[in-house]
């Protein structure tokens, strides 16, 4: 016992409590709390990000719907070149009069009536086909074209266009020529011959306008088949983002498509295809526009988290100075009460009500352990007094076994076996309930004997009134149970078929379920009437007054309780029956018994 008190003792075997509490705060209360917050950054974080990319597509789609209906304005206003008649009225009367001068004199003034005032155009060129070297041009000075926007055409555009033209037959295509683009068309007669090539030169500043409103807007690029038309302003700075090789394996086979970026930038990408090419869009948008709000939140939640840092801290502080050190004073009082140092007081100032009551209690309790102490040869004196009286209360069953041995004998040398038989039983019960072994399970067959001791005192006592048989599977005789289970059961069951009716029968059965639990049933051929089912089920409650009841009763409530503590609630004792039907009192328990402390 002294070496089991000194391992519980052993301070390696115990925590620090201020450790524990630590290890508690952190991982019950910080680190929870750092795992929602960063939680909720992630979903708040994915919100943010989902509704901003829903912002940014869905804005791109409408402006790119904008700069669609510019185009399609640029294209009506190129098809009422061919609509109007105007210039083939001309062009027919060039041919009869063969006046090239006032013909393009006549082209221009139509070009600049057209198109000279044409908010989404710099400058229109007119090409005629069968003279190249007849040409008229109209120019928008309102959005800043200048003779130059002419000149860049015929010395670096007219051979692309025409090239472009002559496979357009009666279409609309863009050709881009070093950042500039042109609506290109061709006219007809009335035949469908061309004769003639339209170019309009289109106001990239018009066409991009829409765009600067997106949220977050930074600048934006414009691709045409390939090659860049409207070039951003963060074209020069190399990145890959502005690489049309790039974009394009970034887009797939998607039309639409946000890329967001830790970073400064962002980009949306928009896939339009129109007039027999493929046109992509780029728009680059400034990160700390768009995620003001998400920037915000992160700074939010780092700032929680820094002052978390104090909070646990002056946590900790309290928790040594409220917590340890009074449990420091209480530990260390304690140990000199170990070493002998009875009525040994502690200062209680605390205050605080639980360390208070905890000190002033301790303080009252070695008190009073030391009046006890005072007091412990008189109670030696008084145990020693109790054991004597035990050990002679433990000489009367002996005697009385002893003495029942003797007249067993005398009734056998008088040739009395009836007597003789029931004096053995009887005797067999007696040294069952002294347990001289202080087992608390033993073999079926041992609860057997018990049990048949029993039995024939009762055939004894009935005599032809009583019939009992048994049907018990030899294989489970050497199964541990727990002492005296049967012997209850089988007397409440003669009891109650001897009360209800004159021929009492009794069947004993032992067997193992399919589902291997140990089954022992006791039949008897009572009937189980409503008023019998209450009190069974009032007995085997917990609800009871023990003083109010039988001493059956009280055995059978014993039997089931052991079983339920010992094997679990599964098992038991469970009665069943009917006023129609024999009464079953089945007894179940596990095989495998367990191990005794």
């Amino acid at each position: 016992m002294d070496t089991a008190g000194k391992e519980n003792r052993n301070p390696r075997r115990r925590k620090s409590l201020r450790w524990s509490m630590v290890r508690r705060l952190v991982f019950g209360w910080f680190l929870p709390l750092f795992i929602m917050i960063c939680l909720v950054v992630f979903i708040m974080t994915r919100n943010v990000l989902g509704q901003v990319e829903q912002t940014i597509l869905a804005s791109v789609e409408k402006t790119e719907e904008i700069m669609e209906y510019q185009l399609k304005d640029c294209e009506q206003v190129s098809k009422d070149a061919s609509y109007k008649a105007v210039i083939v009225e001309l062009y027919k009367e060039y041919l009869e009069k063969e006046n090239a001068v006032g013909f393009e004199k006549k082209l221009k003034q139509y070009l600049n009536e057209q198109y000279g005032c044409d908010d989404n155009l710099i400058a229109a060129m007119l090409v005629v086909l069968e003279n190249p070297e007849i040409s008229a041009y109209a120019i928008n000075y309102s959005n800043a074209g200048t003779y130059q926007n002419v000149q860049f055409f015929n010395t670096k555009a007219r051979e692309k266009v025409l090239e472009v033209a002559s496979t357009l037959d009666t279409g609309t295509t863009l050709v881009g020529v070093e950042g500039k683009i042109y609506m290109v068309r061709n006219l007809v007669t009335s035949k469908f011959v061309p004769y003639a090539v339209l170019a309009l030169e289109l106001d990239r500043e018009s066409l991009m306008a829409s765009y600067a409103g997106i949220w977050g807007y930074a600048d934006a690029a414009l691709y045409w088949n390939g090659e860049l038309l409207v070039p951003g302003g963060r074209e020069n700075e190399g990145h890959r983002e502005h690489d049309y090789d790039y974009i394009v394996n970034v887009l797939g086979d998607r039309d639409a498509l946000y890329e967001y970026k830790g970073g400064g930038y962002s980009h949306a990408y928009r896939r339009i295809r129109t007039y027999g090419g493929t046109m992509i869009l780029r728009v680059s948008l400034d990160n700390s526009v768009t995620y003001a709000e998400m920037s915000a939140m992160w700074y939010f939640f780092l700032l929680l988290l820094v002052f978390m840092v104090p909070l646990v801290i002056q946590m900790m502080r309290f928790f040594h100075n409220k917590v340890t050190v009074p449990l420091g004073d209480i530990i260390a009082a304690s140990d000199a009460v170990r070493e002998g140092k009875l009525g040994i007081q502690i200062t209680n100032e605390e205050d605080n009500e639980e360390f208070y009551h905890m000190k002033d209690s301790f303080n009252h309790m070695s008190r009073q352990l030391k009046n006890q102490f005072d007091k412990i040869y008189l109670e030696e004196i008084a145990l020693r007094d109790a054991k004597i009286m035990a050990l002679q209360s433990q000489i009367n069953p002996h005697f009385l076994n002893n003495t029942l041995e003797a007249i067993n004998w005398e009734a056998r040398l008088n040739g009395n076996y009836k007597v003789s038989g029931m004096i053995e039983a009887l005797s067999t019960m007696l040294g069952e309930t002294m347990n001289r072994k202080e087992a608390q399970f033993h073999t079926v067959e041992e609860e057997m004997v018990y049990a048949d001791a029993y039995l024939y005192i009762t055939s004894q006592r009935f005599g032809a009134k009583f019939q009992c048989t048994k049907k018990i599977d030899e294989r489970l005789l050497t199964v541990q149970v727990p002492r005296l289970i049967i012997q209850p059961i089988v007397e409440n069951a003669v009891e109650h078929g001897m009360d209800t009716t004159e021929q009492g029968r009794l069947e004993v059965r032992l067997f193992e379920r399919e589902d291997g639990y140990l089954c022992i049933e006791v039949e008897d051929n009572g009937r189980l009437t409503k008023e019998d089912r209450k009190r069974i089920d009032r007995i085997l409650s917990q609800d009871i007054e023990l003083s109010k009841e039988k001493r059956v009763s009280l055995g059978i409530r014993n039997v089931d309780q052991r079983l339920k503590m010992i094997y679990g609630s599964d098992c038991g004792l469970f009665i069943n029956g009917g006023e129609e039907e024999n009464t079953v009192s089945t007894i179940l328990l596990k095989i495998d018994a367990p191990t005794e402390q």
